[in-house]
């Protein structure tokens, strides 16, 4: 009988590959890296908003065993059981930066 560890990268990149589906939904480009000696990440952008894009992380809640999106500055976005409010704090956020 073999046993599987899943690494907490490896659930990272489950969340990220979760959001990615969302986003690739409503049309954004999507590139994940998941390079063995860092993090995996996301970088997305919003066509409608072609020159503002983000970095995003999935990691573990500081209390409890709970998953988040996070941008690359550190803030969170919202819970990796909900990808869909995570693509539209990210579409508030890349809008209202490529206004400017």
């Amino acid at each position: 009988m073999s046993t599987q560890v899943i690494s907490d990268a490896d659930t990272a990149l489950g969340h990220l590959e979760r959001l990615t589906d969302e986003l690739r939904s409503r049309g954004w480009s999507v590139e994940v890296a998941a390079p063995a000696d860092r993090w995996p990440c996301a970088l997305v952008a919003d066509p409608r908003t072609p020159a503002a894009e983000e970095n995003v992380i999935a990691a573990r809640e500081r209390s409890g065993d709970a998953w988040s999106y996070f941008y690359g500055w550190g803030e969170r976005i919202a819970p990796c059981a909900d990808p869909a409010a995570a693509a539209d704090a990210l579409g508030r956020v890349l809008a209202a930066r490529g206004g400017n």
